[in-house]
């Protein structure tokens, strides 16, 4: 064990930016605490389990963080809250995620976080011929999820009401998003999931066997023809698409 919190406290401590004694003092600890777990100090084991919680939870230390940021100084505070901010938005598919989430106040499930970084997406690339996110959609035979490792990022940290103080996305993008979102909003997770389903089984389709995801401009020319004759022209007008999707999938 001593081993173990030895290297998880150094990694830490290099990727939230964070000093042995401003550590010590955030986790409520004497200000000596930190040091003599690296000296080699056996470990409580309730600190143990806190050290690993954090050094693999950088929302929770965040959160940890931000309550206790008055026992630090200011400088500590703020050289690791940049870390930390780095560490959690490493990827503008998780910037997308969190915007959402921004959009809902906290209160959405992943599923529909989930549904609108889809749609979000596909709006983007037919309507701009850009993509909004690098996060390729995952249409594996028996995978139910679109975005799985942003799904599982969300069950296993919670939805966590966070935005990075400078985001990536232009004011374009962020209407995207928002518009998709609004969409959405007004359907039921029964309704969601249809979509999803067919949308993935539409695509298998066209994939060999082997293949799992569709490139960018693959994706694009899916739906490029569908939005043309369900009327869609722009990302507040999905709905138009959707509820003729909708019925097929009910037919």
């Amino acid at each position: 064990m001593v081993e173990v919190t030895k290297e998880l406290l150094k990694d830490m401590m290099d990727r939230y930016n964070i000093g042995k004694k401003p550590l010590s003092r955030l986790l409520g600890w004497g200000d000596t605490t930190v040091m003599r777990y690296l000296d080699g100090v056996e470990p409580n084991p309730e600190f143990a389990k806190r050290i690993e919680v954090l050094a693999g939870n950088p929302w929770t230390y965040l959160e940890v963080l931000e309550q206790n940021k008055d026992k630090v100084t200011d400088t500590a505070y703020r050289k690791s809250r940049k870390a930390v901010f780095a560490e959690i938005f490493c990827d503008r598919s998780t910037e997308a995620m969190q915007y959402v989430v921004a959009q809902a106040l906290g209160d959405i499930a992943p599923y529909r976080v989930m549904t609108v970084l889809y749609y979000a997406q596909v709006c983007s690339l037919v309507f701009r011929g850009l993509p909004l996110f690098e996060e390729e959609a995952d249409f594996s035979p028996g995978q139910p999820l679109v975005y799985p490792r942003l799904y599982g990022q969300m069950k296993q940290y919670g939805i966590r009401l966070i935005q990075p103080e400078t985001g990536s996305f232009s004011a374009e993008e962020q209407e995207c998003l928002k518009q998709v979102y609004q969409v959405l909003n007004g359907y039921s997770p029964n309704a969601l999931k249809a979509l999803l389903v067919r949308a993935k089984r539409r695509i298998r389709r066209h994939l060999k066997e082997s293949a799992d995801h569709l490139s960018m401009e693959d994706l694009k020319n899916q739906y490029e023809t569908a939005f043309k004759k369900a009327g869609a022209e722009a990302p507040g007008e999905l709905k138009k698409f959707l509820s003729e999707a909708l019925k097929r999938t009910e037919g």
